[in-house]
């Protein structure tokens, strides 16, 4: 399989199809995650950290659900499957993972629509799917609160409705039925632990937002609180910088903080895309032995830049791909079925740093989170009778 552009482009595709929609000044905002118990003290502090994070370093492990769903009653339903914009190659790696998964599994066929990142083609989608009496909705990695008015319609039409990649698990404020995602704040939480941990309690950081995507709160609030539970003493601050500035901002501001304040080595953009105009700068700078960067993705072809210690680039996590789209089947087939969607499939996360970035090599991605299980795990809860 070819390398692919993960979610860093489908949050930016999520973000300018919020800003083209005239009757909403703002994304939809997540809510704030909440810090946990504080650490008794320091050394408790660096040691839950580390803790954490030699767990995310090992493959994930299967956490999904365990109740099965009947799907044998289910060959010859209709989904409309409605994408931000299908000319994002994962997001069209989705779309066909799931429609393989659909027929496969259940004879379920999937109808794909192609935003295009279009408001007006997201919303003839939802009108097609009315026409057509589909029997369910799923709208991918385009903000909720943009569409009440479409979900409401839909479901009066007794169409279920499952909103997808949006941020935050179980996160239903817009009158959907199911949402299926991956975990932001844990995310978050998880780079927040490995800052503290490689620090050893010690760290000047700056977290970079992008406000402008919807997810982009929930998981920078995820590593400021983790660390702030963690590591009090810890000095961490937040600067955001949009889209549109990601090219001209980010390098900049790199530079300027390695240069004014290199106490401050911990820069944690939210999306390795974001940080790649900063890793220039760093290696302009000549200061990829003390800056330390960290962010999520790993996004094939920038990801290997942790093989190169003058790239800055000191952390990657990774959200499995080929396991969303299986979560993504799952809670179909569970919302066509009448059964209780699932609040949270903890699809898998891995970290990718010094310790395991031999194991990134080849143009199979999926290889490298050493986890297969839940290719046997969902089948087996997808029971005929």
């Amino acid at each position: 399989m070819p390398p692919m552009k993960k979610a860093v482009v489908v949050l930016a595709a999520v973000a300018l199809l919020a800003a083209g929609c005239s009757d909403e000044s703002t994304p939809e905002s997540a809510a704030t995650p909440s810090a946990g118990p504080v650490a008794a003290d320091a050394s408790a502090g660096v040691a839950e950290a580390q803790k954490a994070v030699d767990e995310y370093r090992r493959p994930p492990t299967w956490q999904g659900p365990s109740d099965p769903v009947a799907i044998g009653g289910l060959s010859g339903k209709k989904v409309t499957y409605i994408s931000v914009s299908n000319s994002i190659p994962v997001l069209k790696y989705w779309s066909d993972k799931v429609t393989e998964l659909l027929q496969q599994h259940a004879g379920v066929q999937l109808n794909v629509v192609d935003a295009k990142g279009s408001v007006d083609e997201a919303n003839k989608g939802f009108e097609q799917a009315i026409a057509q009496k589909a029997d369910a909705i799923v709208f991918l990695a385009l903000p909720p609160s943009l569409f009440q008015q479409q979900i409401t319609r839909a479901k009066a039409a007794g169409i279920k409705v499952i909103s997808a990649q949006t941020g935050i698990p179980g996160k239903l404020d817009a009158g959907q039925d199911a949402e299926v995602t991956f975990d932001y704040v844990k995310v978050g939480e998880i780079i927040g632990d490995w800052v503290v941990a490689d620090s050893q309690g010690t760290a000047k950081g700056l977290v970079i937002s992008s406000d402008d995507v919807p997810a982009s709160q929930p998981q920078a609030q995820g590593t400021l609180n983790e660390v702030k539970r963690l590591c009090p003493a810890c000095d961490m601050t937040m600067k955001d910088v949009q889209i549109p500035q990601w090219e001209t901002s980010i390098g900049p501001l790199f530079q300027t903080t390695v240069n004014s304040d290199p106490t401050r080595t911990y820069l944690l953009p939210l999306y390795d895309g974001q940080a790649l105009p900063g890793l220039g700068a760093i290696r302009t700078a000549g200061a990829g032995a003390r800056v330390k960067v960290g962010a999520f993705n790993a996004t094939p072809g920038i990801v290997e830049q942790l093989k190169d210690p003058a790239s800055g680039l000191k952390l990657e996590v990774g959200g499995h791909n080929e396991w969303w789209a299986y979560a993504c089947a799952d809670q179909i087939f569970r919302v066509l079925a009448g059964a209780t969607p699932i609040e949270n499939y903890h699809v898998g996360l891995r970290i990718f740093d010094s310790t395991n970035v031999a194991e990134i090599q080849g143009e199979d991605e999926f290889a490298w989170y050493g986890a297969t299980d839940y290719r046997t795990e969902f089948p087996a809860l997808w029971t005929k009778s």
